[in-house]
């Protein structure tokens, strides 16, 4: 069932749209409380540079979002490991839906992809003003009473009619917001990130094995290695070094972080004994791993092409990597205070979310965006050369190429894991 409230209009007797739309799930509210600004920000100069950059921008991102596309395919076809470890991931944390991606945190998700929606859908309103094209309505879809995003409603008669250049800026204008947005995100990351210290270094204690030495002279689970010996101990290779000197019966002079925030430091002597696993090895009856606080930092501080791939891994897929990840928020302070790690998540998740719509958004698969891009483009480039309906054709098998291609991506892991 749909219900609908609208307005009476005084003055001419007539009744407007709907303003409120309701159809179960989904509930939409409409309105044109927002014309006002599309026409203030569309009449401004910068309205024109920035749809005539965004016609630069979505190409761009459109062969990034393709050149992504064929090289996980070739990675999943080609190395069979890539497939086993993608293969372990469940199929929904390929939706970008908070609450049913397990990877997307609901809370931060959703704030993301309202955003990311708003910047999108509004960018297509300003240009579309800016150009001289009308905006119908705009407002909020909800599933309920959850906000799950926002619209402009663009007469698609007056676009349809435009010069194609006009057309394909308005087209455009939405892949460019969200390009610009997560940008801006990712520096203000990296602004969080340079301003990081890390509160302890050295090599965490993960497991103590019961009726070993280390148990013996008080070592515990999440405690931190920092010296032995008086010896500084920065890294797991420089612990093992330093072990390998010694025989089972030596005591030596461990000193450990551990407390709040790691600032109480406990010391203490212990007996190595053998191992029971490698002959004449001295152990101490511990599972540990590099802390490695700094050399993470140091990887997201300085973005590369190479390494930028690590800005699109979310914290639950690498905690042990990220900075910000829930295990290693307690490992580094900030002038920012103790809840730097919201601001930090906030930003990552808003260019994380805003940089996946734009280049989903860009691909040319039609009906998004970046189809319609494509078969405008095409219909001026080609001219009375073709028919449309060929061009419709080419569109459609274009667009049919690249879901063929999410859908190998998607199904070749599960297909490994179960061959396997």
């Amino acid at each position: 069932m749909v219900t609908s409230v609208t307005d009476q209009n005084a003055e001419t007797g007539k009744k407007e749209p709907g303003r409120i739309e309701f159809n179960f799930p989904l509930l939409t509210i409409r309105t044109k409380m927002f014309s006002g600004v599309f026409d203030k920000l569309g009449s401004l100069r910068l309205s024109h540079l920035i749809g005539s950059i965004a016609l630069i921008i979505v190409p761009i991102v459109a062969a990034i979002g393709l050149y992504l596309l064929c090289s996980s395919l070739i990675a999943l076809l080609w190395t069979p490991g890539v497939g086993e470890a993608v293969g372990e991931i469940s199929p929904t944390s390929y939706l970008l839906l908070p609450g049913i991606n397990p990877l997307l945190p609901i809370v931060y998700g959703w704030l993301a992809i309202i955003c990311a929606i708003a910047v999108h859908e509004g960018a297509h309103g300003i240009i579309a003003k800016n150009r001289g094209l009308n905006v119908k309505s705009s407002g909020l879809l909800f599933f309920l009473i959850i906000p799950i995003g926002a619209f402009v409603d663009v007469d698609e008669d007056e676009i349809a009619k435009a010069k194609a250049k006009d057309s394909l800026r308005v087209m455009a204008a939405g892949v460019a917001g969200n390009v610009v947005v997560a940008v801006a995100c990712l520096l203000a990351l990296l602004v969080i990130l340079n301003g990081l210290t890390p509160v302890v270094n050295g090599v965490y204690v993960s497991t103590v094995v019961e009726g070993m030495p280390a148990e013996a002279a008080g070592l515990l689970p999440e405690d931190i290695f920092v010296s032995i010996n008086d010896m500084p101990i920065a890294n797991f290779d420089e612990m093992e070094a330093f072990l390998n000197t010694t025989s089972a019966g030596d005591t030596i002079q461990v000193t450990v972080a551990r407390g709040t925030d790691w600032q109480e430091q406990y010391s203490t002597s212990v007996t190595l004994t053998e191992s029971t696993e490698t002959a004449g090895k001295a152990v101490m009856g511990v599972l540990v791993g590099n802390l490695a606080t700094e050399e993470r930092l140091m990887f997201y501080r300085n973005p590369t092409l190479e390494t930028l791939s690590i800005y699109l891994v979310p914290p639950a897929l690498r905690p042990s990597l990220v900075p910000f990840s829930d295990p290693l928020i307690p490992f580094y302070t900030h002038e920012l205070g103790t809840q730097w790690h919201v601001y930090a998540n906030i930003f990552f998740w808003l260019w994380f979310v805003n940089i996946n719509v734009a280049v989903f958004n860009a691909l040319p698969i039609y009906p998004l965006d970046g189809g319609r891009i494509f078969n405008i483009a095409l219909k001026s480039a080609l001219g009375k050369k073709v028919s449309e309906k060929t061009i419709t054709r080419i569109t459609a098998i274009v667009t049919a190429a690249i879901i063929w291609l999410f859908a190998m991506i998607v199904l070749i892991p599960y297909i490994i894991s179960y061959i396997l």
